[in-house]
């Protein structure tokens, strides 16, 4: 009692007294008088409560300064003073002492956390006593086992060991012990002997506790205690793993029964003043799931793996189970260790909380207890839905229906993985794009809080607090697990778990817990580098950090490894579209009630196609897929599986949109226009904001989002090119939700169906100058798509012409607002392609509903003629017509021809459905596609298209005069004539004006600066013309030949284009005209031949057609000629035609001839001289006195003008046969009569001119080049005939005749070799030399008349026709044959020739000098062997000269002539002419010119031999030159040589052997070189004798 009253004197002397003063024993005397049962002892202890608060408060200061020194017994004492204290009756005495209490506990066990931490050398060992045996500790931990089992003792009511005296209610005690357990988990868990503890103490207590009826004061904080300790159980540093997977194979049970789990949230959750134990729970979860990042496969996504086939379930199931009896594989070769969670190694056959038979814990996967993990959230999500979404049916549905279709709801999600495949074909083959389909009659689901007055509501409240404050824990784990390698089984029912969980949340009109696992579906859905964060205006952002709650630790460090080894992968696997059709199915079944969290739904789909689109994937191409490794196989056909499944799910998400209505279809369909105005980029004008309906708020906390955005692709990862893609592919979900919706746009409908919106979008999307042209295009086709479907299917409805009007609006809108736009990045070929799909719609438009337009065709003309740059857009009323489109350029080729197909098919199918006002708006927009040039072939068709619709105006009963031309047509004598009446007759114009107006257009387009369009029109015209030929009286062709083909002429004489090559073109339509216009005259002539201005119309023709002439044109002049020619014979068989004149006829030939030196000399012109002369030809037979002597010289003039300037034959040759130019040339000479000397005169001239054209000129030996050969032939025959027809000698002027022919044969004779190409038959010199002596005669040329220069002429002719004859270049002929062949037929002809000409040649008024060159011809000729140069006089010298020459001889070998025949036949004719004969003056003049040079010729013989044979020495003489020298010596001796022909000489007597004297030294020198030839000398020496003989020897 004093030691008390010391230590309470101490106690209040404590602020003025230091701490080191007091003793240690300080707290013993409190605890000894506390301890005692004597009351004023123990009052003395704590007397005061100021007192005992002192006690309390200094209990800090010693644990803290005398940590060391507050042990065992010491710090027994401690703890008995604070479980006194607790007693007290004074409440803040013991609340105090209960603080104290919980403090100390825990210093007790601080200090066996530092303990543990200290060197072995330093701590004192203590064994302690258990049921398991002794265990060795240390000192701070022998005094918390001795505390620790002294609670649990006192808790259970049993009687301490160390802590005497102490008493402790059971609810205080286990909140002490809660405590403990978990601030020191990890401490009590690493020491045995704390956990022999809680095992053998607290456990038993607790589940006693909890079997006995105790009341709900004992038992809820019990409960709560059990509970709360399987939860911290969880914490991997708490216990060791098979005791964590009991807690979890507990909470997997409890979590079998949804009430249950309801009751545990009411009892404890909902209360304040308890622990949150569901919500602990799912932490702990949280917690859990993060622990060991490696061992689940932890990464930026989930993967998958491939089973091992080959091991059968049941021995997976045994190896894992570790079942009893079994034979299995070591722990480490069954794979218990390896990562992500598998069917195959992370489940065993017999839950651990099964096996009570064990002694030993199993062998358990390491990824067994995330398996657990996944069931629990599985069974958890699966309980609500259960519970909930039988509330959500409506209430008029039949109960036995309920479950059915909650369970069919329930199922439009993840398909089990063993029925995976074979679902997803069943599904993609089913799936259509129709409005018919199984969603249909889907309804608004009810939300369960709505149900105020039903049974369950309080249950259904509980739920939904359960749903709202539970999911962020589930979906913090379920993240985890969504980036951790699972197989396909357990990923596949973590998806169900999320979207279920996510169903749920919808029908409760929960939106932040819903679009949370919306989002969270969504960044799963997307590959793993695009995720970022997803925000949600006015709630924040939900990022993965946020919401799992978890350090960073290896996780962290995990991911980032797997993001740079990534290196952005935008690859999309099969998980990741396992998530979005997740999604995609939470949008089908929560559609109505989502309202903006839409745009969670379409944001995700869009950044999946966009992922796809950056990962250039194709799945639906083998190439893709071309692997041989079998998992990877197997990922394959999981990867195009779920694709299909994918497009299964969108194809039904966007169907039930179709049966939203109206107002939540417009809201539905504003959540995706918003995301494709965000993502484009487009300024969205008009948008409306509609507001949420009303919901039901469960919490104040909870805010309602106004619009989700998930976070795309970032900008540096995705280029222009791909961004634009993305817009792309936005825009095509756009289209593809609206064309579910396509009945909803087609019926008429009171307020907005959401068409406006569309249209206008893609028309802001198409027109947008900001995008890039692929973006637009893709505008432009979607909306073409939506137009093309709801005409398909607007023939179902009533009354189409409205919903057709809306289409031709938001078309004429697009091609309205596309060229008012700024220059766009696309440029003019994005706007032409834009209005290029526009034009190819409203083709669609007209195909389908073409014939039920009915007033709407002003808009069909609009955007028609919308593609040129300044159309006259055509007006219902008042339009006025124009002949002559102003600018009418289209935008581009391409352009002209999409708006042509909607023209082209206007006028082939729908003319009977257009009403005649609108003709005149047919006929002005063909004339702005005929007229524009950027694309010919439409222009083209554009020109042909007026024949349809000429036929359809010729149609019908009306009279053949009205029809064409009437009255009112008649008095119109100009265009604008024209113009007024059409204007003046607006809706009720006639067929008649159309008509002419029709032909005014034609008229006006032949004269286009394009060729192609003009000449179409022209074609056109004269077509509608010759259909219509016999309806038009000589007024109606009198009208149309001043109106039409009269302007027509004259814009062809002045063409607008002078260029060359446009002036070419023009020159051809000029050839389509005239030929149309003849063909045209010839079908009215008939008609017209009664009227009186037919005069005037040829004389006009005749005009224009020779100003024509003067462009110098061939293919002009040929259709004129030719056209003319036929009208000429048209006119002859015409009656009442013969007063048309001819002489202006004959004037217009004679002055255009077609081979001009202006026109074109590359062009080929032998059908207009074809027609030139075919002209003439019947002409002459109109002329009745044929022709005169001047015209019959320029007709043949002309005619032979036309042979040799005509072209050459394409792939044709003259050689053989004549061209038909030069066949009709020679037919229409022969028709002129030889009336006068002087027609005679100019014909032979004509036609000995064609004899020697093939050698006049250098024609190229080519197949195109003129020879002339077979028309040289037939002259020389046309000369053969009239010189035996006409007898020539009557004839003044005959010399001149024959001379004129001789020259002209001469040539082809003279070119015999020299001319290499000749035709089948004789050659033409062979022709030409039969000719000459078939014409001469010796008859002939002894009656020859005319002047002495005519007949020296002639007979210089015939002198060298004669050595033309006897000449062969022989070195142009490379056949010996030939030449011998020819040299016979020489040898013949000039035998016949000597025969004519040698009686007549030695006559006296022939001058001698033709006989000197015909003897010479002779000599020249006679040479066999080349002779010395210096044997020959040179042209100073005499004849003879030569022979006196001197020279070294030759010894080579001198080549005898290749026609040595006729050479030794001119040696004959020589000795011949040379002979005595009848001493006639003729044959003595002939004799003294030939005397000089046979001398020579037989002296160059003998002088060769004198030079030459000494140098050969003992080498004989060449045997063609010993020929030559004994022929020639031979015929010496025989010559009898005229005696006037060789001078008389002194001393010689001879009379004929005269020339053996004049050759008598050349003999004896001859003799002397033979004095080694034997036989030559014998000659030479016969020679000698007759000399001597006749000169008398």
């Amino acid at each position: 009692m004093q030691a008390a009253e010391k230590s309470l004197s101490d106690l209040k002397a404590l602020p003025n007294t230091s701490e080191a003063q007091l003793a240690a024993d300080f707290l013993k005397p409190f605890a000894l008088a506390c301890g005692t049962k004597n009351p004023k002892v123990a009052a003395s202890g704590v007397t005061g409560y100021d007192v005992q608060l002192k006690v309390l408060q200094a209990l800090p200061s010693l644990w803290q300064n005398y940590a060391e020194s507050l042990k065992g017994k010491l710090l027994v004492f401690a703890f008995q003073v604070c479980f006194t204290l607790h007693g007290s009756k004074t409440a803040v005495v013991s609340n105090t002492a209960a603080a104290s209490l919980q403090q100390l506990l825990a210093f007790a066990f601080e200090n066996v956390a530092a303990e543990d931490g200290l060197p072995s050398s330093n701590k004192t060992q203590v064994t302690i006593s258990t049921q398991e045996g002794p265990i060795a500790v240390h000192q701070a931990a022998s005094d918390a086992y001795y505390l620790l089992n002294d609670i649990c003792l006192l808790t259970e009511g049993s009687r301490p060991q160390t802590l005497h005296d102490a008493r402790l209610t059971p609810e205080f005690g286990l909140e002490l012990l809660e405590s403990l357990l978990t601030v020191h988990i990890d401490t009590v868990a690493k020491h045995p002997q704390f956990v022999h503890v809680v095992r053998t103490r607290l456990m038993p207590f607790l589940i006693k506790v909890l079997s006995e009826k105790s009341s709900y004061n004992v038992t809820v904080p019990e409960t709560e205690m059990a509970m709360s300790l399987l939860n911290h159980l969880l914490d991997p540093s708490s216990s060791v793993t098979w005791k964590r997977v009991l807690c979890l194979e507990l909470w997997r049970d409890i979590h079998d029964d949804p009430t249950l789990i309801r009751n545990v949230y009411t009892h404890f959750d909902q209360v304040k003043e308890n622990k949150s134990l569901l919500g602990d729970h799912l932490s702990s979860l949280v917690r859990l799931a993060a622990e060991k990042p490696a061992v689940i496969g932890l990464g930026q996504q989930s993967s998958g793996f491939e089973l091992d086939h080959s091991i059968s379930a049941e021995q997976l199931a045994v190896e894992a189970g570790g079942l009893s009896g079994a034979i299995s594989l070591p722990a480490d070769e069954m794979n218990l260790n390896k990562q992500g969670i598998n069917a195959k190694w992370s489940s065993v056959r017999t839950s651990c909380i099964d096996q009570v038979d064990k002694m030993e814990p199993p062998v358990l996967p390491a990824t067994y207890l995330y398996s657990l993990v996944l069931t629990i959230i599985n069974r958890f999500s699966d309980g609500l839905a259960k519970f909930l979404l039988p509330f959500t049916l409506q209430p008029d549905e039949k109960p036995k229906r309920k479950q059915k279709s909650v369970l069919k709801q329930q199922n439009q999600d993840i398909i089990s993985s063993a029925d995976h495949h074979k679902d997803l074909t069943k599904e993609s083959t089913t799936a259509q794009y129709s409005n018919a389909s199984n969603s249909s009659g889907k309804k608004t689901p009810v939300n369960p809080l709505r149900l105020k007055d039903h049974e369950e509501f309080e249950q259904i409240r509980i739920s939904a607090l359960i749903v709202e404050h539970c999911w962020p824990a589930l979906l913090a784990t379920s993240s985890t697990f969504l980036n951790a390698s699972l197989d396909s089984e357990y990923y596949h029912a973590l998806i169900r778990s999320i979207q279920r969980f996510a169903q749920v949340a919808g029908v409760l009109d929960l939106q932040t817990p819903r679009d949370a696992l919306l989002t969270t579906l969504a960044k799963h859905a997307m590959p793993s580098a695009t995720i970022g964060s997803i925000k949600t205006p006015g709630t924040g952002s939900f990022t993965n950090q946020q919401i799992n709650d978890v350090p960073d630790g290896d996780a962290t460090k995990h991911g980032e490894k797997r993001d740079r080894e990534s290196h952005f992968n935008l690859d999309m696997t099969s998980r990741n579209l396992l998530c979005l059709r997740a999604l995609l199915n939470l949008g089908t079944a929560l559609g109505p009630v989502l309202h903006h969290s839409w745009a969670i739904v379409f944001h995700c789909l869009h950044q999946v196609d966009v992922a796809v689109i950056a990962s250039h994937q194709r799945l639906n191409t083998q190439a893709a897929f071309d692997r041989s490794d079998e998992s990877e196989t197997h990922e394959i056909d999981d990867l195009r599986a779920e694709k299909s499944a994918v497009e299964v799910a969108v194809s039904r998400l966007f169907d039930s949109t179709s049966n939203l209505s109206d107002e939540a279809f417009v809201q539905t369909f504003g959540c995706l226009r918003s995301l494709v105005y965000s993502v484009s980029g487009v300024p969205m004008d008009h948008v409306s904001d509609r507001e949420f309906p009303d919901q039901v708020q469960l919490s104040p906390n909870v805010t309602r989002p106004r619009h989700i955005r998930l976070a795309s692709i970032s900008n540096g990862a995705m280029s222009e090119v791909s961004s634009s893609k993305e817009i792309i592919t936005v825009l095509d979900r756009t289209t593809q939700l609206a064309q579910f919706n396509t009945a909803r746009f087609c019926q008429p409908s009171s307020g907005d169906s959401g068409w406006a919106m569309l249209s206008q979008l893609l028309i802001d999307h198409l027109c947008s100058s900001a995008l890039l042209a692929e973006v637009r295009i893709s505008a432009a086709r979607d909306l073409d798509g939506m137009i093309n479907r709801i005409t398909s299917s607007v023939r179902d409805i009533v009354s189409p012409t409205e919903t057709i009007r809306q289409c031709l609006d938001a078309l004429s809108s697009a091609v309205s607002y596309l060229w008012k736009s700024e220059e766009s990045k696309g440029g003019l070929s994005c706007s032409l392609e834009i209005h290029s799909i526009a034009l190819e719609s409203l083709l669609s438009i007209l195909e389908r509903c073409g014939d039920t337009l009915q007033f709407s065709w002003d808009l069909v003309f609009s955007i028609i003629n919308s593609a040129f740059q300044s159309p006259d857009l055509p007006v219902a009323d008042g339009v006025q017509s124009h002949f002559e489109a102003a600018a009418s350029a289209s935008r581009s080729s391409k352009l002209a021809r999409s708006a042509f197909s909607s023209l082209h098919l206007i006028c082939s199918d729908f003319l009977g459905a257009l009403p005649y006002r609108y003709f005149s708006m047919l006929l002005d927009t063909l004339h702005c596609f005929s007229s524009q040039s950027e694309d010919f072939n439409t222009a083209l068709t554009s020109v042909a298209l007026f024949r349809n619709v000429a036929d359809f105006l010729q149609q019908g009963d009306e009279p053949a005069s009205r029809l064409l031309v009437d009255e009112d047509v008649l008095r119109c004598t100009v265009e604008g004539d024209l113009v007024n009446l059409i204007g003046a007759q607006a809706d009720d114009i006639s067929k008649s004006v159309l008509w002419m107006c029709l032909v005014l257009h034609l008229a006006h387009l032949s004269t286009d600066t394009r060729v192609e369009a003009r000449n179409s029109a022209l074609h056109t015209l004269f077509g509608i013309f010759d259909t219509c030929a016999d309806r038009l009286d000589a007024v109606g062709w009198a009208m149309c030949f001043r109106l039409v083909f009269s302007q027509l002429l004259s814009a062809m004489v002045h063409p607008k284009t002078q260029a060359g090559g446009e002036l070419r073109n023009w020159d051809d339509t000029s050839i389509i005209l005239v030929r149309s216009i003849s063909i045209t005259f010839n079908q009215s002539l008939a008609t017209m031949s009664e009227h009186q201005s037919l005069a005037s119309v040829w004389d006009e023709l005749l005009a224009r057609f020779a100003v024509l002439l003067k462009r110098y044109s061939l293919g002009l002049s040929r259709a004129i000629f030719s056209g003319l020619a036929d009208n000429l014979a048209e006119i002859e068989r015409t009656p009442g035609t013969k007063t048309v004149s001819l002489d202006a006829a004959w004037a217009l030939w004679v002055d255009n001839i077609p081979t001009s030196g202006a026109l074109q000399k590359s062009t080929d012109n032998n059908g207009a001289l074809t027609a030139y002369i075919r002209y003439i030809r019947q002409l002459h037979q109109m002329l009745p006195l044929g022709f005169d002597t001047n015209q019959a010289g320029g007709l043949m003039e002309k005619l032979k003008t036309c042979i040799i300037e005509s072209t050459p034959v394409a792939y044709g040759s003259d050689v053989d046969e004549m061209t038909e130019m030069q066949s009709i040339v020679l037919a229409t000479i022969t028709l002129v009569p030889i009336s006068t000397e002087e027609v005679l005169t100019q014909l032979v001239k004509i036609i000995s001119s064609f004899v020697s054209l093939p050698f006049q000129a250098d024609h190229n030996n080519t197949q195109k080049s003129k020879t002339y050969i077979a028309l040289s032939k037939a002259a020389m025959g046309l000369l053969d005939n009239l010189a035996n027809q006409q007898s020539l000698s009557d004839h003044a002027s005959t010399s001149q005749l024959l001379g004129l022919m001789i020259r002209e044969l001469e040539v082809p004779i003279r070119h015999k070799y020299k001319r290499q190409r000749e035709g089948k038959g004789e050659s033409t010199w062979k022709k030409a030399t039969l000719t000459l002596l078939s014409i001469l005669d010796a008859e002939i040329l002894g009656k020859c008349t005319g002047d002495g220069k005519d007949k020296q002429s002639m007979w210089e002719a015939i002198v060298s026709i004669g050595d033309a004859i006897m000449a062969a270049d022989t070195d142009s002929c490379d056949l010996s044959s030939a030449i011998h062949a020819d040299q016979a037929f020489d040898i013949e002809s000039f035998s016949h020739l000597q025969k004519v000409i040698i009686p007549i040649l030695g006559s006296p008024s022939i001058p001698d000098k033709i006989r000197r060159r015909y003897i010479a011809s002779i000599f020249q000729h006679s040479i066999v062997h080349e002779p010395h140069p210096d044997d020959l006089a040179r042209p100073d010298q005499e004849l003879l000269d030569g022979l006196r020459s001197h020279h070294v001889g030759r010894v080579q070998d001198l080549p005898p002539t290749r026609r040595s025949k006729m050479a030794y036949v001119l040696v004959d004719h020589l000795f011949d002419l040379a002979a005595v004969h009848d001493g006639s003056v003729q044959r003595v003049r002939l004799a003294q010119v030939a005397a000089p040079y046979l001398i020579l010729r037989v002296g160059l013989v003998l002088k060769a031999y004198v030079y030459d044979q000494p140098l050969r020495g003992l080498m004989p003489q060449p045997l063609s030159q010993k020929m030559e020298m004994h022929y020639v010596l031979e015929k010496l001796m025989e010559l009898d040589s005229e005696p006037k022909a060789i001078p008389e000489t002194s001393g010689v007597q001879s009379e004929y052997k005269k020339h053996l004297f004049l050759l008598f030294g050349l003999v004896t020198r001859a003799m002397r070189a033979a004095r080694r030839d034997e036989e030559m000398r014998d000659k030479l020496m016969k020679v000698l004798d007759v000399m001597g003989m006749d000169f008398g020897f």
